[in-house]
């Protein structure tokens, strides 16, 4: 993180962390060893983000290194609930299953705000940060 981004909240939660840094956005980094989202850690992750962002869409970035599945239910909730606490959202990814996850949910489960994966977190942060 570069020296002059700080974190000003951190939430702390069975399933990772969640924080927001002073460029205003979004993190959220898993606990190591998880592989997918389930409805009652969307539905946690949802409360988290709309807490912090205050109800205003921000940049959000996912670390979706370990993602190995993401079922239908979730992607129609994540569908539903993204636009409410991001503006746009950047993931990194590391294996061709995360890539075909993702890409699997953009083609059946448009999101109504861009996204786009990241080998590395400064790339992400770097197209999250252009206006």
């Amino acid at each position: 993180m570069p020296k002059d981004i700080t974190i000003i909240k951190s939430v702390p939660f069975e399933y990772g962390v969640i924080e927001l840094r002073s460029d205003n956005i979004l993190t959220y980094e898993p606990h190591e060893g998880l592989t997918t989202f389930t409805r009652p850690h969307l539905e946690l992750m949802l409360e988290i983000l709309l807490e912090l962002s205050d109800g205003k869409p921000m940049p959000y970035f996912s670390n979706n290194y370990n993602l190995k599945s993401l079922d239908s239910e979730e992607r129609l909730y994540i569908k539903k609930h993204i636009h409410r606490f991001a503006s746009k959202f950047a993931m990194t990814e590391n294996s061709p299953m995360t890539r075909f996850i993702t890409h699997t949910f953009m083609q059946l489960s448009r999101p109504s705000i861009p996204v786009k994966m990241f080998k590395t977190k400064e790339e992400a942060f770097a197209w999250l940060n252009e206006d």
